[in-house]
């Protein structure tokens, strides 16, 4: 699906008038086999739960239904992510492939015919629902991990700066004013099991100290997990506190050949972090975690993630969230 929907656009670009209006009409019977077939479903009401609901009229050209139960009306996309939406499942899934595989808002908007601010208040729909998702649901690190920090240069994208703001806008590619680690960075805390799941977050500036550690890794680690760490002393109040055991690659190396404590797969995923922000050419710091989120769900997948994530945002009990609230909750402030 991920190509499905650009290819079809643009072969419709290209027909003449004659086959434009056939394809037209072909669309148009597909839309009403699939609107017959919601018409035989029974929804049940988003409110109570209850399926004594009858059809009562049309609301925005969608069908609306009066739940007998507690007597309040709504159609089938009330309390969904979907609330309010003009686009459809397809569209829908390809704007996450296209944010699963790192493709700019600009190409999606053009791919798919739409305002590059209507791309933007999706994508950060789809990024607010994978941020709450791992707040909810914490990832749980298990077995062997690696942990270590990267550095992210600070990005106010999007944003006017304020009088007498302690910097002066710097244009993309720039670097910092001062070398080594400073405040003008945001760290971010990576961990991740040597052959599977991982997590970042990103809650302070520069170098992270004993209470950062263990504000990030304190729920997604356990008594079954051994972190491996490259000598930081920090790393070591999740041993202190018993949340689980602390080793240091670097101490723990016996001899050189003794591939097993390092931390290559930890950087990896820094790699994979670091790339990702220079293509976009710097992630706005307030939305990082937000892709920190996405970065942590898709790293290393061998299968396909889209499906999973438009599960996860599709199927979520009353996640109907607004843009206002997409954009304004929930942000990176530090």
């Amino acid at each position: 699906m991920n190509a499905l929907l650009i290819e079809a656009i643009e072969m419709i670009k290209r027909l003449p008038q004659s086959g434009l209006e056939k394809a037209v009409e072909s669309l148009k019977d597909i839309k009403s086999d699939c609107d017959r077939e919601k018409k035989n479903l029974v929804l049940p009401c988003p409110h109570c739960g209850s399926f004594n609901v009858v059809k009562n009229g049309h609301k925005r050209k969608k069908q609306a239904y009066l739940c007998k139960e507690c007597n309040r009306s709504f159609v089938e996309t009330t309390n969904t992510v979907f609330e309010n939406s003009h686009s459809g499942e397809t569209v829908w899934k390809q704007v996450i492939a296209d944010t699963v595989d790192g493709v700019s808002i600009d190409e999606t908007a053009d791919n798919l015919n739409l305002h590059h601010e209507t791309v933007f208040n999706m994508r950060h729909k789809i990024l607010f629902a994978l941020e709450r998702d791992e707040l909810n649901n914490p990832t749980k690190l298990e077995g062997i991990c690696e942990a270590d920090e990267t550095y992210i240069l600070e990005s106010l994208k999007g944003r006017k700066f304020p009088h007498g703001f302690w910097r002066e806008p710097r244009k993309h590619g720039a670097v910092a004013t001062r070398p080594g680690v400073s405040h003008e960075y945001i760290c971010v805390c990576a961990g991740i099991e040597r052959d599977g799941r991982a997590i970042a977050t990103s809650v302070n500036r520069a170098t992270a100290g004993k209470d950062d550690i263990e504000q990030v890794f304190g729920r997604h680690v356990g008594n079954t997990t051994v972190i491996l760490s490259d000598g930081a002393k920090g790393y070591n109040v999740l041993e202190e506190t018993g949340l689980c055991s602390v080793l240091n690659a670097k101490n723990e190396i016996t001899n050189k050949s003794d591939n097993f404590y390092n931390i290559n797969t930890v950087n990896g995923f820094h790699s994979f972090i670091k790339e990702r922000n220079r293509c976009a050419r710097g992630f706005a710091t307030k939305y990082l975690n937000r892709y920190n989120a996405l970065f942590s769900k898709i790293y290393r997948t061998t299968k396909a993630v889209v499906d999973d994530v438009y599960e996860l945002f599709a199927d979520m009990d009353n996640r109907y969230v607004t843009i206002r609230t997409s954009q304004t909750q929930g942000l990176l402030r530090i």
